[in-house]
């Protein structure tokens, strides 16, 4: 058994190094300032009592200094300490810190955009970036633009339906306007419909039909390239296309389209099947079509290697 000495010779030791602990605690710069400035609030029992709480605010980062959100030294990733006082006790509490708002930032920005099956050069698209050379450009530039302002403004309205020939810019332009909302902080989808159809076929194998069909249906704004440039079947024109654009009409959800067809054109696409001809059926999803969107020509010029190696070029630029 040790001896009283002893046993209070080690409980002094300990007291030394409590002590050495607390001198070293509040000696931190920004621990001095804590105690400074509620001076008048703190007492030496406190500062004993909540010594732990002094120790975890002195062992983080209280300032930025530039780190990325994966670098952050912090106990709470991604926060900074700050001390307080609350019913005679030192407590500490976590606030966001810069590299955290900007990795959430980040985050919530790359998801703003929603794509299916586009290039990589249309979802880099800007509405400055339209060649605005010739007055149909223009105009549609002009029309986009003043409708992701309408629609940041809550307001309801028609979309596009651009039309014309192959390499006219019509992805690229609904790229644009993707990137346009994006800037709003507004969330968009883009899809291929050729591909996506194909996709949702597969999609009966693995179970995921309704749940891929389901977000583009519902998506805040959607909009279907290449519409017209698919495989017309029954199946596709009366269980995919119907009902999705019949969801987004009646819900007045903006929705904007592409296509090498004209409305006209498009009408009689979607009504030749192997079974023949089916107007009726076909002239209901164009009086949807009609109803969701505004029709834009675009001229025979073809753009789409100019755009691709302006593109190269930028990044060659950049890199």
């Amino acid at each position: 058994m040790k001896s009283f000495k002893n046993i209070m010779g080690a409980s002094d030791d300990l007291n030394k190094r409590i002590e050495k602990i607390k001198q070293n605690v509040i000696k931190d710069p920004d621990v001095k300032e804590f105690l400074e400035q509620h001076q008048y609030q703190l007492t030496n029992a406190m500062i004993d009592e909540d010594l732990n709480v002094l120790q975890e605010y002195k062992d983080q980062q209280k300032h930025y200094d530039g780190h990325r959100f994966e670098e952050c030294p912090n106990f709470v990733k991604g926060h900074v300490p700050e001390l307080y006082i609350e019913n005679e006790r030192i407590k500490i509490r976590y606030l966001k810190c810069p590299c955290k708002i900007k990795h959430d930032e980040e985050r919530f920005n790359s998801q703003l955009i929603t794509s299916h099956h586009m290039q990589r050069d249309t979802l880099d698209a800007k509405l400055k970036d339209i060649y605005m050379t010739e007055r149909d450009r223009l105009d549609v530039a002009m029309a986009a633009d003043e409708i992701c302002t309408s629609i940041a403004n809550n307001e309801k309205v028609k979309g596009l339906y651009l039309y014309g020939p192959f390499g006219t810019g019509k992805s690229f332009i609904l790229g644009a306007v993707a990137n346009q909302l994006k800037s709003k902080k507004i969330s968009s989808t883009i899809v291929y419909l050729p591909e996506f159809i194909r996709t949702l076929k597969g999609g009966f194998k693995d179970g995921s039909f309704e749940k891929k069909l389901e977000r583009v249906r519902e998506a805040n704004i959607l909009m279907l390239d290449d519409i017209g440039a698919e495989e017309v079947t029954p199946w596709v024109r009366d269980e995919i296309i119907g009902p999705l654009l019949h969801y987004r009409m009646v819900h007045e959800l903006p929705t904007f389209f592409s296509s090498n067809f004209d409305y006209s054109e498009l009408e009689h696409h979607l009504s030749m099947t192997r079974d023949g001809a089916e107007k009726t059926k076909a002239a209901r999803i164009i009086e949807r079509v009609k109803t969701l969107s505004t029709p834009y020509y675009l001229e025979g010029k073809n753009y789409r290697n100019n755009w691709i190696l302006s593109y190269e070029v930028y990044n060659g630029l950049k890199s």
